[in-house]
């Protein structure tokens, strides 16, 4: 573990860099805290490190598009430990799309599904629909030991290159976490791929809104759809 001791925006706050492999209980347990409180910290995933905070804690997602320069009208996705919190947070998703869901994920892809903001008491600025997101082990792992969901967006400044390691935060998102968690290089360095599922609630064919980590071949294998 290392740590970074801010300057005057923030100097009470001290961000703490505990790498993934050497997380010990109590560190969960403090991570876990800190996002109660309504803590910003930045998480690893498999393909790129994200901004995160526990989304239904008042305020906190605002401070996220506030710390990026993120527009409003840009929903952040939803990050699940498995697909029975997914049900369970969201549970009058239709059949279909509870399927799909499951083919899909864990998997470097956030897709699209039917959401009113606030339901759950979840504040994730995506008015009638959201992404959600479950990732793979082994940076995944983390997501099992910590409150959820998690509104999670890349860790960057808007319009500025991913996060694939550390070393890439930029200092302005140092500044306002509690804790980074470092899982070295994230496995694929681009960012998810995003798909529309809403379409198949009318009989349609779901729609590939952004090209990324997952292919079209493997969206194809795990699905059986095709463009």
């Amino acid at each position: 573990m290392r740590t970074i001791k801010h300057g005057t925006d923030r100097p009470d706050l001290v961000t703490e860099i505990i790498r993934q492999k050497n997380m010990t209980p109590a560190d969960r347990d403090r991570l876990s805290v800190a996002l109660y409180q309504g803590a910003l910290v930045v998480l690893p995933s498999d393909t790129v490190y994200g901004l995160a905070c526990l989304a239904t804690i008042p305020g906190a997602v605002q401070r996220i598009y506030e710390v990026k320069d993120r527009l409003q009208d840009k929903p952040v996705a939803l990050v699940f430990s498995s697909i029975e919190q997914i049900f369970s947070v969201i549970p009058d998703l239709p059949v279909i799309l509870q399927s799909a869901l499951g083919k899909l994920l864990p998997g470097p892809v956030t897709a699209i599904i039917p959401f009113e903001e606030g339901a759950g008491g979840i504040e994730a600025h995506g008015p009638g629909s959201i992404g959600v997101r479950i990732i793979p082990s082994p940076a995944g792992d983390i997501y099992n030991e910590l409150p959820g969901p998690l509104a999670v967006t890349s860790a960057n400044l808007s319009g500025q290159p991913d996060t694939v390691a550390v070393g890439d935060i930029p200092e302005k998102i140092l500044d306002v976490c509690d804790f980074v968690i470092d899982a070295g290089r994230c496995r694929h360095q681009v960012p998810s791929t995003v798909i529309d599922l809403r379409p198949l609630i009318a009989g349609a064919p779901p729609v590939i809104l952004r090209r990324g980590a997952m292919s079209r071949e493997e969206i194809e294998e795990r699905t059986g759809w095709s463009e």
